[in-house]
């Protein structure tokens, strides 16, 4: 059947006429060069390469989506490509893609059948979205301290929780770096828990060579702001379980996809798929670098992961430990290196919306040492590199 193109009773455009409107498009596009520097203040010129990335394949891809027509689909050629390469890497059997983690992390707490009112625990240093997530599926949140090597879940604590008191467990793995994911998930296993996975920072990563997302019944992956896969918004949840996959379409369809991701955000998304793994091992190398060359940096990362060695890092961004962060982000932020706080800890929230296992000290500590330095920096090569350890080691940064 011939696809319909235009509203009925208007005349279709002249196919010049739409060449012309792709050539600017195209044209627009172009202007912005690849690499194009970036700089957070009139007063710096330390290059830093553009995200989201200006990829000549980026742009070919949403082009050539324009011209087949199906960028207006709900689940189109694009979007089912996509959910094919997630799964793939990811080694699951299904893949759901919806307008962002977030949604993701909601879905797959609905999708588990655990009764209302049960409780779902987290990190109390983590991403508060997920948090809300717990509440807006029905559960409540039981905070568990973070390690501070990590800023992820800490096992220690959360094996204490009798196993009559939670239904499952909810793990981020925050600024590129493992959470103790094969721990948490033995703690499950061994307590009958549901496990979820956000691995909305770190795609690409791989835990004992098994690939993050995989490792729990549910894992979530998200394309917003400035992820190391990006469309601006967007998520993907994956599974191997059939039962829960299985309720996704009750959930989310009505009957259309009523959170879809859309067909020119997966194309760009699969224009970068390609690269992704190139983009994590410059990021981690830079990482290297910057410890072995920056002293300062050195003794704020000094409480490495002990994963590290068996582990494919993402390093999403550069998580420092500082006892002076206001200065050492003012300093940053003179040099044109985007930096700011990381996330607040949620050792405040009320109790009428929350439990709390202890005083979550490590995670009172993170939020008030935590200094994230932008993945834009650590995506710098060559010679911006080189300006960028000398800049570095002429500050005073403590």
């Amino acid at each position: 059947m011939e696809r319909r193109t235009q509203i009925a009773g208007s005349p279709a455009p002249p196919e010049n006429a739409r060449r012309i409107c792709l050539g600017k498009i195209e044209k627009s596009f172009l202007l912005r060069n690849s690499f194009e520097p970036f700089s957070l203040n009139t007063t710096a010129s330390l290059p830093l390469p553009a995200w989201p990335p200006q990829w000549p394949e980026i742009q070919q891809a949403v082009l050539d989506c324009l011209s087949s027509q199906h960028w207006a689909d709900y689940r189109g050629p694009a979007a089912e490509q996509l959910a094919g390469n997630l799964a793939k890497r990811a080694g699951t059997e299904s893949c759901r893609l919806m307008s962002s983690g977030s949604i993701g992390v909601e879905t797959s707490l609905r999708s588990l059948g655990l009764p209302t009112g049960s409780r779902v625990a987290l990190c109390g240093y983590d991403y508060p979205g997920n948090f809300r997530a717990i509440e807006l599926a029905g559960f409540r949140p039981l905070l568990i301290d973070a390690a501070t090597h990590n800023f992820s879940l800490a096992p220690a604590p959360l094996r204490e929780v009798p196993a009559e008191e939670l239904a499952a467990v909810l793990v981020s793995h925050l600024y590129g770096i493992p959470a103790e994911i094969q721990s948490i998930a033995a703690i499950c296993q061994e307590k009958g828990w549901r496990l979820i996975e956000d691995a909305c920072q770190v795609p690409g990563m791989t835990i004992a060579g098994k690939p993050a997302g995989s490792w729990g019944d549910c894992g979530v992956f998200s394309f917003g702001g400035n992820k190391p896969l990006t469309a601006g918004s967007g998520g993907a949840l994956l599974s191997s379980d059939a039962a829960i996959a299985a309720t996704w379409s009750r959930l989310l369809d009505r009957p259309s996809d009523a959170l879809p991701i859309g067909e020119l955000p997966a194309a760009a998304l699969n224009a970068q798929l390609p690269r992704l793994d190139d983009c994590n091992q410059i990021r981690n190398h830079c990482t290297r670098q910057l410890i072995e060359q920056v002293p300062w940096i050195a003794g704020a990362t000094e409480k490495r992961s002990p994963l590290q060695s068996q582990s494919a890092f993402t390093q999403y961004k550069l998580a420092l430990q500082c006892e002076s962060r206001t200065e050492v982000m003012d300093q940053l932020r003179e040099l044109g290196i985007p930096a700011g706080p990381g996330y607040r800890s949620m050792h405040r929230s009320s109790q009428r919306r929350c439990d709390r296992w202890g005083d979550l000290p490590n995670c009172q500590e993170l939020e008030q040492s935590l200094c994230l330095i932008d993945q834009r920096v650590l995506l710098c090569q060559g010679q911006a590199r080189e300006q960028l350890i000398d800049a570095l080691n002429r500050r005073s940064c403590t």
